[in-house]
């Protein structure tokens, strides 16, 4: 049985935790085989997923591209939230959370003490636009990349007492390790959708601040052209966008806006954070490891 999931050139850490958590949780069960699949953490539910194979759904959301014709050979153990349940058409028993909440099921080296207040998240969109590590400097945070190595970011989180998360992943995992979280959204691409998907099994609303959005540089380009960039970048800040689109270039950033977004993180720092309830938490890991003894036991 082969694992699935997206793998990004440059490292994403809700993409790179598949491999380092399944393995763990599923020794000898996945290899290179790919008559049946395992389709584990991330937004993966849509037509992009092979049609042939037997599909073994853990967790997975749907929220990106068209909705999969779940008749062709699923099996679903378990989805991310309520909102793919109902997209998709299946039961609500199916629900359970995302699947990285099995975090909790593994060993990992953590920090001995949470040196830093807050730590920084953001996702692969943001880091592209703009190096946003000066600005954490100056507020005294942490600067955690999403792509680096799992192991060093989960390391990293553990540093922090609290944790500024753009990338879902980060509030997943730091929900996980009991470490509290604020959303924030730096850059349009951030899919509401999916959060709520997940907040929702955690009876939590979703509520990002809005920070403002940082570009290093800006393209040439006329007027005209311009001026649809400049509407382009608005509605993606919003929230106002179709994957059918084409991405805006980026735009410039001056000191007034490097201002507004150094003002908008210093906010945070007096905002009450998220966390979610620890039984509750608690017991969708437990339901999880339920579910995955039952799989390995059908496969012996």
């Amino acid at each position: 049985m082969k694992l699935y999931y997206f793998k990004d050139a440059k490292g994403n850490f809700g993409d790179d935790l598949n491999p380092w958590l399944w393995e763990r949780l599923l020794p000898g069960v996945l290899d290179e085989r790919a008559d049946e699949i395992f389709v584990g953490i991330g937004t993966l539910l849509n037509h992009r997923i092979p049609a042939a194979p037997v599909k073994h759904v853990f967790g997975s959301g749907y929220g990106y591209g068209e909705k999969p014709d779940v008749r062709q050979n699923y099996v679903f153990h378990a989805v991310r939230g309520h909102k793919t349940a109902q997209a998709l058409g299946l039961s609500p028993d199916l629900v359970y959370t995302d699947a990285a909440v099995l975090v909790r099921a593994v060993e990992f080296r953590r920090a001995p003490a949470r040196e830093f207040r807050f730590g920084f998240i953001p996702t692969g969109h943001t880091i592209a636009s703009y190096d946003w590590q000066p600005l954490c400097r100056e507020l005294g945070w942490h600067f955690i990349s999403p792509q680096g190595q799992v192991e060093d970011i989960l390391y990293q989180m553990s540093r922090c007492e609290t944790l500024v998360c753009e990338a879902m992943h980060g509030a997943i995992v730091a929900d996980a390790m009991r470490i509290p979280w604020l959303p924030i959204q730096c850059d349009g691409m951030v899919l509401g959708f999916k959060w709520e998907d997940w907040l929702g099994t955690l009876e939590l609303p979703y509520e990002p601040s809005l920070i403002t959005p940082l570009y290093a540089h800006q393209e040439p380009m006329g007027a005209g052209a311009q001026l649809k960039n400049e509407i382009k970048h608005r509605l993606r800040q919003f929230g106002v966008w179709s994957s059918s689109w084409t991405a805006p270039a980026p735009r410039a950033t001056g000191s007034a806006a490097t201002a507004r977004a150094l003002q908008d993180l210093r906010r945070l720092e007096q905002k009450s954070p998220y966390l979610s309830r620890e039984p509750l938490v608690q017991q969708h890991t437990e339901r999880y490891l339920a579910l995955l003894e039952r799989f390995k036991q059908a496969r012996a």
